[in-house]
């Protein structure tokens, strides 16, 4: 089990756009993916689960991987919350 914490600082957060990219890197790996904002806890592999979490600029959250491919997964899932979104 890996678990990182972010803050989305620019933009307007996981909107719709930005949480398919997530949803989509996180649905090629095998192992389960959660995203946990305050007591909140969503599917990271399900674009409703991560809308409905509400994660917008400035929110601080956790993401959770647990599996074979945790580490490989957290790398990529990583580079899109850390880089890719700036381009959204």
């Amino acid at each position: 089990m890996i678990e990182k914490e972010f803050i989305i600082e620019e933009g307007i957060g996981l909107h719709a756009q930005a949480a398919a990219r997530f949803t989509k890197i996180a649905n090629s790996y095998s192992s389960e993916i959660r995203i946990i904002k305050g007591n909140k806890t969503g599917n990271g592999k399900s674009l409703l689960s991560i809308l409905a979490l509400g994660i917008f600029g400035g929110t601080k959250f956790t993401v959770k991987i647990v599996g074979s491919d945790e580490t490989e997964a957290m790398y990529n899932l990583t580079l899109l919350l850390e880089e890719g979104l700036q381009k959204s």
